[in-house]
């Protein structure tokens, strides 16, 4: 009976987190039968299909909408239009991305704050009309996402193993592999993520102030990894990626000044809904607000995202709102942080209610959206 009951709580969150995965494959799915390629996605596989060089040709203006292309986000795509294929099995590859990144979000949301909190992060995900579009394209933005998402829990999951009383640097040589093949995957993506390498190393030194050198050895030891894979994807032809590197000299601290580009921030988190900035919104005001909310489990996800907003601001040329899709994820678990604690107070019954109200309403907005392409 014991048993029984142990098997059941464990089965259920998992085939609930299916379903919201389903659910966001369909409609990713749907959408990219739905549309036909555009002249971006074709030319970002013309791009691809012609080489690295012709894909660096972005800084001249040939192909302003990537800054730098990888195959590890077109190779699928590739071999999928030679043989003439239609375009959502050419999108498919991308939605497989994109239900990686779900799932990753699920996982994270879920260890961090119990099964509320991943089910509230997976809803928000799942439903996200951002995300659904950018797995239902041909681009690299969803392939960065998974590898930055990655990177940055690696590195927090790396920091808290380093107090153990043994040889730590040694002892995560399997996480360092995973770190840097995320670094790897991310960089490989949008040359320009490798930013996120400065972020997860400082909230590595925050979380272990005694074991810093231990840190740096460690995210140096990943970085040499990330690098020899990044190599191999570029077939070692290092002036290649000595001329993707070349997209960081391009930082302007002047935009984030500019009130226009804050109103563009306001309009992309506005088109993943009511709901969701509804609960973005009451999760700010809590945090900042209620002390108990404000622990480092719901601080690192909003500062991640608030640092990856600031970053791809800064360099408008080679990263720019790009960066906004890779930050979107971190912002769904905070919400789901932040409301995991709303549901333990002694106004549970209260925010169960909203919460479950806003959620459906986030789901109806996205669904409505893609019933207007029929």
């Amino acid at each position: 009976m014991a048993r029984t009951s142990i098997a059941r709580r464990f089965r259920t969150p998992q085939l609930a987190a299916l379903l919201l995965l389903l659910a966001f494959a369909v409609q990713a799915v749907y959408l990219a039968s739905r549309t036909p390629l555009s002249e971006r996605e074709l030319q970002f596989i013309s791009a691809q299909e012609r080489g690295f060089s012709a894909s660096l040709g972005a800084e001249t203006g040939d192909h302003p909408f990537v800054p730098l292309s990888s195959p590890l986000t077109s190779l699928a795509a590739r071999s999928l239009v030679a043989i003439g294929a239609r375009a959502w099995t050419v999108r498919a590859p991308f939605v497989i991305f994109g239900l990686l990144l779900g799932a990753c979000v699920w996982y994270i949301a879920s260890r961090l704050y119990g099964a509320a909190g991943g089910y509230v992060a997976l809803t928000l995900f799942a439903f996200s009309p951002t995300m659904i579009t950018y797995a239902a394209r041909v681009a690299p933005e969803i392939v960065a996402a998974w590898g930055v998402f990655g990177c940055i829990f690696t590195g927090i999951a790396v920091a808290h193993t380093l107090y153990a009383p043994r040889e730590v640097v040694l002892w995560n040589w399997r996480r360092i592999l995973l770190l840097g093949l995320a670094i790897a995957i991310a960089t490989g993506a949008e040359f320009t993520a490798v930013l996120t390498v400065v972020i997860v190393l400082a909230l590595m030194l925050y979380l272990v102030p005694e074991r810093r050198s231990a840190a740096v050895v460690i995210m140096a030891a990943a970085c040499v990894v990330g690098l020899v894979i990044l190599a191999a994807v570029y077939r070692f032809r290092f002036a290649d990626l000595f001329a993707a590197a070349s997209a960081l000299s391009g930082w302007t601290g002047s935009v984030l000044a500019s009130p226009a580009i804050w109103l563009m921030v306001g309009r992309f988190l506005l088109n993943n809904g009511p709901g969701f900035i509804l609960l973005l919104a009451v999760s700010l005001v809590s945090y900042f607000l209620w002390r108990r909310t404000r622990f480092f489990g719901n601080s690192a996800p909003l500062i991640v995202a608030v640092a990856l907003v600031a970053a791809g601001l800064g360099l408008p040329h080679s990263a720019g709102f790009s960066f906004l899709v890779l930050a979107l994820p971190f912002l769904f678990v905070f919400v789901a942080g932040v409301t995991a604690d709303l549901l333990q107070s002694s106004q549970q019954v209260l925010v169960q209610g909203a919460l479950i109200a806003i959620l459906l309403a986030h789901a109806y907005f996205s669904m409505a959206g893609l019933a207007r392409l029929s």
